[in-house]
């Protein structure tokens, strides 16, 4: 079963959990990667858990945010979405989402991309994203996509 194409349950959704949905940030600009980290902090069901600079050590973080090794937390079992930038320096991110997709695909991965060219958007769903967000939308855009594809929706 693919599970991009599941709905939520009801331990995944807003209102039976009340827990916060983490959001970690894959982008190189460090002051893009602080704004939407407010952006994600000043809603009450979110919160910005962390940054990184490169797809090079995203399936390694993501790995540290679900296990919390060496002992799982509550966390462990909240929701974790990645902001992913679609062009940087190091590891292609298409690749990293791809790994990531297949470690943990339960981690839903949202691209934040300048790319509006539709066999790009193509090849980053069949990486595993579950959504893609211009950088030239509102950063309303992100939370909201945050809040679709945690809900199980691809948008």
């Amino acid at each position: 079963m693919n599970p991009r194409k599941t709905g939520p349950t009801s331990s995944s959704s807003p209102s039976a959990t009340a827990t916060k949905i983490r959001v970690l940030f894959v982008d190189d600009n460090r002051d893009l990667s602080a704004v939407l980290g407010m952006v994600i902090n000043a809603e009450p069901d979110m919160r910005c858990v962390g940054t990184l600079v490169s797809a090079d050590k995203l399936v390694a973080e993501v790995r540290r945010l679900c296990t919390q090794a060496p002992r799982p937390t509550p966390d462990a079992a909240k929701p974790l979405v990645v902001i992913l930038d679609a062009t940087m320096p190091g590891k292609d991110p298409l690749e990293a989402m791809s790994e990531l997709a297949a470690a943990f695909p339960q981690v839903r991965t949202i691209i934040y991309s300048g790319h509006d060219d539709p066999g790009f958007i193509k090849r980053a769903v069949d990486a595993g994203a579950w959504g893609c967000v211009s950088k030239r939308d509102e950063p309303t855009a992100i939370t909201r996509a945050v809040r679709e594809v945690w809900a199980g929706r691809i948008c």
